[in-house]
């Protein structure tokens, strides 16, 4: 099966792995993940992410701002089964839109199998929930900051 069915982003990005092991409550009778929990484990590794590049939800709040989701998807390679060790890649796109764009990965580390891809946009709103047009002041000085750190994969 290819992997990518949809376009995966480029540019300049920062990115984190994250290790998790395949719980018994995630999986059916024959041991292999539910679809659904793929999305928990991209949520874990953008948190993550988060935690290592000092931007959480608190952040986001404070500074008056929400990140709904506005699109996420998952391409399926292989299935991961329990009690397999997973790592999961989230890598967060700079864009000068209103927007945060994360790319993820999921292997397996036992063979280093790519299991899954997956993709996530969230616009910016007010508390107020009226959406954002322009990127938040909050998210340009977060980006500036660590400018130095990020990969640009457009070469």
């Amino acid at each position: 099966m290819k992997p990518r069915k949809w376009r995966r982003p480029h540019g300049k990005y920062l990115e984190h792995r994250a290790r998790l092991r395949v719980r018994f409550q995630e999986v059916d009778s024959l041991r292999i993940v539910w679809h659904g929990h793929y999305l928990t484990y991209f949520e874990e590794a953008r948190v993550a992410l988060g935690r290592e590049y000092g931007i959480n939800y608190t952040d986001f709040v404070e500074a008056g701002l929400l990140t709904p989701v506005v699109h996420v998807s998952c391409d399926f390679v292989r299935p991961a089964e329990f009690p397999d060790e997973l790592e999961v890649l989230a890598r967060l796109y700079k864009r000068d839109s209103a927007k945060l764009e994360y790319y993820f990965e999921v292997h397996r580390l036992s063979d280093h199998a790519l299991l899954a891809t997956g993709q996530s946009i969230h616009a910016f709103s007010g508390i107020d929930t009226k959406l954002r047009l322009t990127l938040p002041d909050f998210m340009r000085d977060w980006y500036a900051r660590w400018e130095p750190e990020m990969v640009n994969d457009d070469a």
